[in-house]
């Protein structure tokens, strides 16, 4: 290969090098598959180096305004991977990655996000993310799972005091991600369970211990007796 050849490979890879540091990432969104995987935002600023989504929402949870940036190795093999970050002195840190290709999902999520309108009847209030990874394959089954989560809850349940939260492991049971979370007490247990739309399936159960103030006041609620306790089964969509 002549001189003059390496020099013009070398001009071309810096072109693109250029675009690609340039390309907006409004762009870059709209043809990568984020959408699909549940990514939207009111703005979206920047290049795909360095980029900002404003009003940012993983379905329904809000990700608040934050900083973003699409890995160009990624996206020339087809695939996207979106490294987010959020420094927001009121709603706290939240950094993570998404993944809008097979297997699609997130990974090394860490931080706190808001949860509009709770999961069904309970009013959770936040989900704290540990080293979370969750990705699905293109059937949309489970294919690794990972981390903890912790989901806080403010109000009270029948006089129940649980603004502490209930924190457990993320898993992969029958090709759906599963959280087992449990309040520091272990008196209060919610099994969390969902697919790669969103759709999820609760099963909120609270031992009473022969406490029959509590236990009326968990039926009013729509609590039913049962082994384990009393339970409040729920389903819904992030």
């Amino acid at each position: 290969m002549s001189t003059r050849q390496r020099w013009g490979i070398a001009a071309l890879l810096l072109a693109l090098i250029l675009i690609m540091a340039t390309f907006p990432m409004r762009l870059a969104l709209a043809g990568s598959g984020a959408t699909d995987a549940g990514v939207t935002a009111r703005e979206v600023r920047g290049s795909v180096w360095s980029g900002e989504l404003v009003e940012a929402r993983l379905g329904a949870l809000p990700l608040g305004t934050v900083r973003a940036s699409l890995s160009p190795l990624a996206l020339l093999g087809g695939d996207t991977e979106l490294a987010f970050s959020r420094t927001d002195e009121r709603l706290g840190a939240l950094a993570g990655r998404l993944h809008g290709s097979n297997p699609r999902g997130v990974s090394d999520v860490n931080g706190t996000t808001s949860m509009s309108g709770g999961l069904g009847m309970i009013p959770v209030d936040t989900i704290r993310f540990e080293d979370a990874t969750l990705r699905f394959d293109g059937a949309g089954k489970c294919m690794s799972a990972s981390g903890r989560i912790q989901l806080a809850v403010s109000a009270p349940i029948a006089g129940l005091d649980l603004s502490r939260g209930l924190s457990g492991p993320l898993t992969c049971v029958g090709g759906r991600a599963q959280a087992a979370l449990a309040s520091q007490s272990g008196m209060e247990r919610l099994t969390l369970s969902f697919d790669d739309s969103g759709a999820y399936r609760v099963q909120f159960a609270i031992n009473v211990d022969r406490d029959p103030a509590m236990a009326a006041a968990l039926a009013m609620l729509g609590f039913k007796a049962g082994s384990g306790g009393f339970v409040l089964a729920t389903t819904g969509r992030f």
